[in-house]
Formats: structure tokens, sequence, C-alpha cells
């Protein structure tokens, strides 16, 4: 019988840290991909943050195939012809330890795979796992579609993305609504590396991290992006799934006009397409831990949740990390006692709160339904274009002061004062 100490669905970062930390410790681990390697089925916007990382490999930039260190992050608020953009930069950023990089998943999974295997980890690439195997209420095991693919564990950990098998058997949470996810695309485009650094005003190995709102997805809930990698780009949007559903637009046709805005073009016109991805991203908010784990079973990264959004920065990457290590933790603990029950694995919420990864979920909460707010998409991103263009703007005769330069713009978008004040507690509210 084919009998492990965890059995790991997924060779994302979450499921790769669980695998890397647990074959340290010197546990079997076995790591099941569909992929035909890790990376080839996986996605994200680009960016990396690097601290999690760098505690369980120290100084991993010089070994790991990372892009460029992010020093600059601009968020733009866009309308049809015009952008209002808050830009700030650190040099720092730049230097050890860092802050974040640029990354490209097809080359940075293969690259962390490969040390959970240095580490004792066994990868099975293009396995499909088709099924749970339990004992009882405890899951026991995983059924693949490999020849004799009966696989047990003492633990499973589900780390195969927001479409997670333990999702769609209704393992531990219920199946995803459109309501609960954001659909990404993107393209990565080719593009020198002298070409990047003069479009966005770069030097040396700078990379920068573009956020955009507004006309980026033509009012619906979400948003655009660009990273500089070395010598490609990441382009992409990131649409609420039930409101694209809702207009009846396509996904790629929305990132194609994006491309084309009059402020985008000029960023990425030397750039050439290499590749186009897409990929579903939880968005509801992870709140519930007795959604994380049952009798046998963890869950770690997308597959459990673990987004954070708070119109600032994305985070996921950097949770899958810090979720793995809280997973591996929790079954070296369990391991001690033998005790894999449900009761047996409850610490795991806690160990994700003291590595920040609930912690962090919990108290941004309220900001997936304030990040709802069709007006952050539709009514503000113009207003906020409209009013800098009346300040910037000389016409013959008299001068209109700020007031009445905003209750103009105001007026035209319908905006009361009760809704900006209600919107503005909201912000306040979820990202305080």
């Amino acid at each position: 019988m084919n009998r492990f100490d965890a059995i790991i669905i997924g060779a994302g970062p979450a499921g790769l840290t669980t695998a890397l930390v647990l074959a340290q410790a010197g546990k079997e681990v076995v790591v099941l991909e569909r992929g035909e390697y890790p990376g080839s089925k996986n996605m994200f916007g680009g960016v990396l943050y690097s601290k999690g990382l760098h505690e369980l490999i120290p100084h991993f930039w010089d070994k790991a195939p990372v892009e460029r260190p992010v020093a600059r992050w601009v968020i733009s608020a866009l309308d049809k012809e015009a952008s209002f953009s808050l830009d700030y930069k650190n040099a720092r950023y730049t230097e050890a330890p860092y802050n974040a990089f640029t990354v490209l998943r097809s080359k940075f999974d293969s690259w962390y795979a490969r040390q959970a295997e240095a580490a004792g980890a066994t990868l099975l690439t293009e396995t499909i796992v088709e099924d749970f195997i339990y004992d009882q209420q405890r899951v026991v095991g995983v059924k693949t579609g490999r020849e004799d693919g009966e696989l047990y564990a003492d633990v499973v950990v589900a780390a195969d993305g927001v479409n997670s098998l333990a999702a769609r058997k209704g393992v531990i949470k219920k199946d995803l609504s459109p309501d609960d996810v954001s659909l990404g695309v993107k393209e990565i485009l080719a593009m020198p590396a002298e070409s990047i650094n003069r479009a966005f005003s770069l030097t040396g190995n700078e990379g920068a991290a573009y956020t955009f709102v507004g006309a980026a997805t033509q009012g619906i809930p979400g948003g655009g992006f660009i990273y500089t990698n070395k010598d490609k780009l990441s382009i992409g949007i990131v649409v609420k799934l039930s409101s694209l559903s809702k207009t009846g637009r396509r996904p790629e046709d929305l990132l194609e006009d994006f491309k084309q805005h009059p402020m985008i073009w000029p960023l990425i016109k030397e750039g050439e397409i290499r590749e186009y991805l897409a990929h579903l991203i939880p968005e509801g908010g992870q709140t519930s831990s007795k959604s994380l784990y049952k009798g046998g079973l963890l869950a770690t990264g997308d597959a459990g949740g673990f987004t954070l959004s708070t119109g600032f920065r994305v985070e996921g990457a950097n949770l899958a990390i810090m979720s793995g290590m809280a997973a591996a933790e929790t079954i070296k603990r369990s391991s001690r006692s033998r005790d894999f029950s449900e009761k047996g694995l409850s610490i795991y919420p806690d160990l994700l709160r003291q590595y920040g990864v609930l912690a962090d979920m919990e108290k941004f909460r309220h900001a997936p339904n304030f990040l709802k707010n069709p007006r952050l998409y539709q009514s503000y991103p113009e207003l906020v274009c409209q009013i800098s263009n009346a300040l910037f703007s000389v016409e013959p005769g008299p001068k209109k002061g700020i007031g009445e330069m905003v209750k103009e713009a105001r007026k035209g978008k319908q905006l009361s004062r009760f809704e900006i004040i209600k919107d503005i507690y909201a912000g306040w509210r979820g990202l305080a």
C-alpha cells in the first residue's frame, strides 16, 4: 500500500511550502500536481512579498528565479481618456531583505518544487486527484487517475486552488458561487529591458507594480495591473465573476480594451504577446476557521480562501506560503500525539493567526464588501479625473474654486454627500 505521512494536492506556493517544511522534518511527503510541471497550470498577477519566504529559505533571492525587486508602486484611477495616480517609490526596496519581487510562476514554482524534492519530498506530476478516501468520518487518502492510484496518509493537504476538490466534494466548505470569486486574465509580453526601464521610469533592475481602477474594467468591480519583469511585462485585469456575467462581456475583450487605453498603450506598445493565462481568485474573505480543516484534512492557500485585497495591495502568494508553514506545523504537532482527528488538527486556525494569515483576514474582513461597491469603479474614478482636469485647465474668464469644481463634478455623477460620507466610512471600516 502506498502510504505517506502527508499527501499534498497541488504544487503551488502553499503546497510546496507544506512539503518542504515537512520533508525537512523527516516526514514522508508526496505532492500531486495535475500539470506537466509545477507552474504550468498556475497563474497570479506577478508580485511575491518576500519576507515570509526569506524566513524559510534565507536569502532565497540569490538562488530563486525572481525577476525584479519592486521599488515603485502606482495606483491609478482611469476614465476614458485620463488618469489620476498615487505614485510611491522607495530605493530601499531594491536592497536586501527586499519587500517584494515580480515573479513568473512557471519559473518560480519549478524552482520551489526542486527545493522540496531536495529536502526529500516526492513529486508526481500529471496526476489528477479524483476523490478522497475515508475511514468513517476521517480523510485517510486520495484516489488518483494513475494505475494503482490509491494513496494513503495521516493527513491530506488541499492546496489545489480556489476550485479545490475539497470544495467541489463539499468536504470542508461549500462549492463556490460566482459571487465568491473573481476572474483574473493576463498576458505576458516580451519587451526589451531598456524599453521597460524607459517606459516605467526605472533604472537598473528596479521593478514597478501598477494597479488601475475605473475604465480599466469599464466600471465592472475589479481592476487592471501591470508588473515589470526582467524583459517581460505581466498585464491583466481582475473582475468580479458575478458582475462580469451580468454584462455579457468577454474577459479577453476587456483586457484588449484595457491595453488600448491611451494611458496604457504608450507603456506596453513595444511588447509582444508570449502567453495568455486565466485564473479564479477567492474574493469573499475567510472568516470561518471551521471551514479550514476536518479530520485528516487541511486547506491552504487559495483552497482556504487566503487572498487579501485592501485596494492598495493584493496578497496571495505570501499568504499561501505562510499558510503552508502553519499547515506543516499543525501536522508536526499532531504527529507527536498521533491524533489526526478534527480535534487533533484544531490548532490549525491558531497557528494561522500566529503566522499572520487569519489575523490579517479577520482584521480586514470588511474589505471584500467595501470593494464590491460599484461607485469605486464607476463614479469615483471619473470624478477624480474630472476634478483634476478642472484643476489643471486654464480657460478665459473667472477661475473656479476647488469647492465649485467638486460640486460640479459630483453633480454630473449624481453622487450625494450622504453617499460619499457613507463610502468614506465603509472604506475606513474595511481598511483601518
